[in-house]
Parts: C-alpha cells; structure tokens; sequence
C-alpha cells in the first residue's frame, strides 16, 4: 500500500494502544513500518510546532504533501486496521484525516496518484 505522510501520521493515532499478546507484538511491528524513519525527517523538513490551542502540529516541506511511500502490511495488521476503523466510524468518531485510510481499508478504494 502507499501512504502519503499524512496517511502515514493517521494510521500511527488510529492504532490501538492495548491487546492481547499477538496484537501487541503486530502492532510493535506495524508502528515500526509506518513510523518515518530519522532519514525522512530531515529529508522532508518534519518538525513538530506548539498550536495556538496548545497542542501539538507536525508540519513538513509542502512538496511532499501527495508524495507517497510503499508500506507493506501482513493481512493480520490490515485486520487491526480495519477493525479499528469500523469500529470508529460505527462511533461516528472518524476524522477527516482518518477519511483517506477508511477508503482504502473498508471501501477498497485505491488512492489517487499525484
């Protein structure tokens, strides 16, 4: 799958944070996977901003906003993920950036190539 860095962003706050044993070892696996590396930090300008609100913003060059990178995933990690994400929509508590990974997971929906 190909994921832009802001996909990639959504799918690290998307993961569950607790599970069995198996999940947990899946999940140390997958946040590895999808994590960006420290060579892509510097090479795509990520840096994390304090917001006005107090929060947190990651920001990077605006060149790689649609730029993507393939990330492979075992069936069983695209299990946690869709689940994860039913779940969420079921709650009505999907996010707009979450939007993108619904489609692709649940929907089946291959995104668009820029």
């Amino acid at each position: 799958m190909r994921l832009t860095i802001v996909e990639r962003i959504s799918l690290l706050d998307l993961l569950p944070r607790q599970g069995n044993i198996v999940t947990l070892r899946l999940l140390a696996d997958l946040r590895k996977k999808v994590a960006l590396t420290g060579e892509e930090i510097e090479k795509y300008g990520v840096k994390q901003i304090q917001s006005e609100g107090g929060g947190v913003l990651v920001q990077w060059a605006p060149e790689f906003d649609k730029m993507r990178v393939d990330i492979s995933m075992s069936d069983h990690e695209k299990g946690i993920v869709t689940r994860e994400l039913t779940r969420l929509e079921s709650a009505g508590q999907l996010t707009m950036n979450q939007l993108p990974l619904y489609e692709y997971f649940i929907d089946n929906k291959e995104p668009e190539e820029t």
